[in-house]
C-alpha cells in the first residue's frame, strides 16, 4: 500500500508538471558589452568581441552583412555553424587611417531557441580622433518593374583628382549600405564631408563592383555634396550590353547560327571571301539573341569568314563547317489568334516570295473574307490582316505554291481553322488621359507577371480603349517615350543618361467577363 500511494504520488506530480510550452520567448538577444567598446575612436584593435545575455547564432550573415568602408579582407566572424553567447570579429585588413567604419550585421545575430533577431546592429568605430556623424538619405526603385528587387547595394564614390567613371567597374566604393529584404529607402550614415557619386546595384557577384553583364544598376545624375538635406532617388536598369559576336557555329548545310549580345538585331552579315556565297538571308531567332545567315551554295570548305557589320561596329568570326543535314520547309503558326491579334504563321526556313492569289481566307458560312498578308523578313513571319467578328470560325488555306522559301521550296496545302470568342466572355479597359504635358507616352496593359498583352502609344491628351481582353488581372503601364522610337530605353551610366521614366497606375485591375473597367487617369 506504501509503495503504491508513493506511485500514485509520482504520477500525479507527473501530470502536474508536464510542458505546456510556456509563453514564447519573443525577445531579441541583449548586448551585455562590447570590447573594445562600441563606437571606439583611435581604434587599432584586430579583434572585436560583442557579449550577449543568451546564445545567439548567424542567419544569412553572408546577404546580411554590410562593412562601410568595404575591407579588402572580409573578416572572420563566429559563432559559424554553432552557437555561442559572444560573437567575435578579427579583421584580417589594414584598417585606413582616420576613417570611421561601420560594420552592420543587419539581422543575421538570432537567438538560439525562436530565432528573435537582433534588429540591425551596427558596430562602428574611427582610426581618428572623432566619429563621422554626417548622413543622407533616399530610396530605391525599378525603372521597368512594379516591385524593387531586394538586397540592393547604395555606394558613395570619392570624387578626387583621380576619380574617373570607370572607377565603378575597377574598384569598391567609399561607402556603402545595402537595402536589405524589406525596405527600398535607405539611410547612409557615419560620412565624412566630401563630394561623391552615388549609385545602387544589384549585384550577381556581390563584389561590389559593377558588372554590366549582370547587374542592374541605378545611379544620381550629379555629383553630390556632402553634407546635405536632399533626398536622392536611384532608378534600377539593366543596362544594355555592350556589342559583342559571341559565337559563330554551323547548325544545318547551308546555315550559321550567330549568337550576339547588344543591340545587333539589324546588323549586316557578309563572307569574308565574297567569291564563296552568291545569296545570303538573315533572320532571328524568336526571343532569343541569335541570327540565322543562310547561304547559297552548299560549301566544300572546312570553315567559313563572316564580317558582322552594325553601324560603327565590326567584327569577324569564323564558323567550321562540316556535314549536315539540309534545313526543309515547314510552315507553323506563329503565337495566339484573338479578336485583337492577327492571325500569324512561321516558317523553318526563310520566306522569300508570297502569292496571295494561292491563299483563301473564308468564315463559318463560307463567306470569303478580304484580307492582306505581310511579310517580317527578319522574324520571318507572315502577318494576316482581316477585321475578325466575334463568334465566328475561319479557314485559312494555303494552296500549293503560296510560299516560296530561300532554297526555292514551296509549300503543300495547308488549312488552318480559327475561332473567335463572344465579346460577353471578355472584358474593356476604356482609359480616359488628362493633365500630361510630355508625349509620347507608350501605354502597356501586363500582367501581374508584367507580360505585355496590349500597347498603344499617345501623343496627347486623350481616351483609348484596350477591347477584348482575357479576364485576368492587369496593371496599366505608362512609359514616357522620350525618343519616340516604340520601346522602352534604359539608361547610360557612362552617357549619364537616365532611363525612360516608366509610371505604372497604382491599382491591380481585375477584369472580369463582360466588364468596361473605365479608368482615369491625371498624367504628371
Amino acid at each position: 500500500m506504501f509503495a503504491l500511494a508513493i506511485a500514485l504520488v509520482l504520477t500525479q506530480c507527473a501530470k502536474r508538471g508536464s510542458p505546456t510550452g510556456g509563453p514564447v520567448d519573443e525577445e531579441p538577444p541583449a548586448i551585455l558589452r562590447a570590447f573594445p567598446d562600441n563606437y571606439s575612436v583611435n581604434f587599432k584593435n584586430q579583434k572585436i568581441e560583442v557579449f550577449f545575455d543568451e546564445y545567439i547564432k548567424l542567419k544569412d550573415l553572408q546577404k546580411q552583412l554590410v562593412i562601410s568602408p568595404p575591407l579588402k579582407y572580409r573578416p572572420n566572424i563566429k559563432p559559424q555553424g554553432g552557437t555561442s553567447k559572444k560573437l567575435t570579429i578579427e579583421i584580417l585588413d589594414t584598417l585606413q587611417d582616420n576613417t570611421t567604419y561601420v560594420l552592420n550585421f543587419g539581422q543575421s545575430i538570432v537567438d538560439n531557441t525562436e530565432g528573435n533577431a537582433y534588429p540591425f546592429f551596427k558596430y562602428i568605430f574611427s582610426t581618428g580622433s572623432y566619429i563621422d556623424s554626417l548622413q543622407i538619405k533616399g530610396r530605391v526603385t525599378d525603372a521597368l518593374n512594379f516591385e524593387t528587387d531586394e538586397f540592393v547595394n547604395v555606394m558613395l564614390y570619392e570624387v578626387d583628382e583621380t576619380y574617373t567613371d570607370s572607377i565603378i567597374y575597377k574598384e569598391q566604393p567609399r561607402y556603402v549600405v545595402n537595402t536589405l529584404d524589406s525596405l527600398t529607402t535607405f539611410t547612409m550614415e557615419n560620412l565624412k564631408a566630401g563630394q561623391y557619386r552615388m549609385l545602387a546595384l544589384k549585384e550577381s557577384s556581390s563584389n561590389l563592383k559593377f558588372d554590366p553583364k549582370s547587374d542592374k544598376i541605378g545611379f544620381v545624375s550629379e555629383v553630390i555634396t556632402v553634407p546635405t538635406d536632399e533626398t536622392f532617388e536611384l532608378t534600377l536598369y539593366e543596362p544594355i550590353q555592350d556589342k559583342e559576336v559571341r559565337r559563330a557555329s554551323q547548325v544545318a548545310q547551308s546555315r550559321i547560327q550567330v549568337g550576339y549580345t547588344g543591340e545587333l538585331d539589324s546588323m549586316t552579315i557578309s563572307p569574308t571571301d565574297k567569291s564563296l556565297i552568291n545569296a545570303s538571308r538573315i533572320t532571328k531567332e524568336d526571343k532569343k539573341d541569335t541570327l540565322n545567315y543562310w547561304y547559297k551554295p552548299v560549301l566544300e570548305s572546312d570553315s567559313l569568314g563572316l564580317q558582322v557589320e552594325y553601324k560603327d561596329f565590326r567584327q569577324t568570326v569564323t564558323a567550321r563547317l562540316k556535314k549536315q543535314d539540309p534545313d526543309s520547309l515547314i510552315v507553323s503558326k506563329y503565337g495566339q489568334f484573338s479578336l485583337r491579334t492577327p492571325v500569324q504563321f512561321t516558317a523553318t526556313t526563310p520566306i522569300v516570295a508570297l502569292r496571295p492569289l494561292q491563299m483563301k481566307l473564308i468564315n463559318k458560312d463560307s463567306v470569303p473574307q478580304d484580307f492582306a498578308v505581310k511579310l517580317d523578313s527578319l522574324k520571318n513571319v507572315m502577318t494576316f490582316e482581316f477585321e475578325p467578328q466575334p463568334e465566328n470560325r475561319y479557314n485559312l488555306k494555303l494552296l500549293p505554291g503560296a510560299i516560296t522559301d530561300f532554297y526555292g521550296a514551296t509549300n503543300d496545302t495547308i488549312n488552318s481553322i480559327f475561332t473567335t470568342r463572344a465579346t460577353s466572355d471578355l472584358g474593356n479597359i476604356p482609359i480616359n488621359f488628362s493633365g500630361g504635358s510630355s508625349f509620347p507616352i507608350i501605354v502597356e496593359i501586363v500582367t501581374e507577371s508584367l507580360e505585355v498583352v496590349a500597347s498603344q502609344t499617345i501623343r496627347e491628351n486623350s481616351s483609348i480603349a484596350f477591347d477584348y481582353l482575357t479576364p485576368n488581372k492587369y496593371y496599366i503601364r505608362m512609359i514616357y517615350d522620350a525618343n519616340d522610337n516604340g520601346r522602352y530605353d534604359p539608361g547610360s551610366f557612362l552617357d549619364n543618361r537616365q532611363p525612360e521614366k516608366v509610371v505604372y497606375f497604382p491599382d491591380l485591375i481585375a477584369l472580369q467577363a463582360n466588364w468596361d473597367y473605365v479608368t482615369n487617369i491625371t498624367l504628371e
